[in-house]
């Protein structure tokens, strides 16, 4: 740990007395309390490789931190979408999984392999149905005083990318929370969501999906460009909705940089009669065919 030490004379004593952040305040007045920094210090990676750090809630770990998504541009909807140190996308089973450090329930890190394309996903916990993403967490920041390595920019789905040519480093990001955890209860809701749409441009079956059905995809009911259905989800998990089966045709939208790119999840909170309305935005199909 990176831990600041205070040296004070102590005026009864005449003495030098050292105070570390393992100690408890002393009683005595003159004695000021013990300033610390515990952001754990952790060495650099081999070349080739990158060490994540992340600090948690407190005791959220549940079944295990991994991250999940892409190494070397593998299919993020296979059935093997853990990240390891082989060449693809591995199974939950042979995943690197996030170690506390020294036994914290708050500090965990893991050490990838970069491979020839890099790695691109999300930090998730584990749930039973491996390809679930229910788990994936929120509010993720990068800890920049602390990061040696050079990172692009974290969606709003905590989603980020690390390019394999980078020199060896430590990545420090902050996790707000996850948007299911089974360590914490969360409310759960009945939710009536109407999804206004952009104009098809072409026939094909759309879905929901989101956290309520563990990402897996859920028919809608359809009228011309509405689209409606009713779940039940905890509070706080996301939505989205997409052609069924595939992540290559979703809603598209106008960022704040003034650019096209995917919607991000909407967020179910208390209201439970939900509208999101798509009408401005446009299918990724449609783009490729104008």
């Amino acid at each position: 740990m990176k831990t600041n030490k205070l040296m004070i004379a102590a005026l009864a004593m005449g003495a030098l007395v050292f105070a570390s952040c393992n100690n408890k305040p002393t009683p005595d007045p003159i004695i000021p309390p013990v300033e610390t920094n515990d952001v754990p210090d952790v060495d650099k990676p081999a070349e080739g490789y990158v060490t994540i750090v992340i600090n948690i809630p407190e005791g959220t770990e549940c079944n295990g931190i991994y991250m999940k998504g892409t190494l070397n541009g593998t299919d993020w909807s296979a059935e093997n979408t853990y990240i390891g140190l082989e060449d693809a996308a591995v199974s939950a089973a042979e995943a690197v999984k996030f170690e506390a450090i020294d036994g914290s329930k708050e500090w965990f890190k893991a050490t990838f392999k970069l491979g020839t394309a890099g790695i691109e996903g999300k930090i998730c916990l584990k749930f039973e149905n491996d390809n679930s993403w229910q788990g994936q967490a929120i509010d993720v920041t990068v800890d920049e005083e602390n990061t040696t390595i050079l990172l692009g920019e974290i969606n709003g789905e905590g989603q980020f990318s690390i390019a394999a040519d980078i020199p060896a480093g430590v990545l420090y990001l902050n996790i707000g929370g996850w948007q299911h955890s089974d360590c914490v209860e969360v409310e759960s809701k009945t939710y009536n969501v109407t999804f206004l749409l952009p104009t098809f441009c072409s026939e094909f079956e759309i879905e929901a999906i989101g956290g309520f059905d563990g990402w897996t995809g859920t028919p809608v009911t359809l009228e011309g460009t509405t689209a409606t259905i009713t779940i039940t989800s905890a509070v706080g998990e996301g939505i989205k909705i997409r052609q069924k089966s595939t992540w290559d045709n979703q809603i598209q939208v106008v960022n704040v940089d003034g650019e096209w790119s995917d919607a991000t999840d909407y967020i179910l909170g208390e209201e439970t009669d939900v509208t999101i309305d798509y009408t401005a935005g446009r299918w990724t199909i449609c783009a490729e065919a104008e």
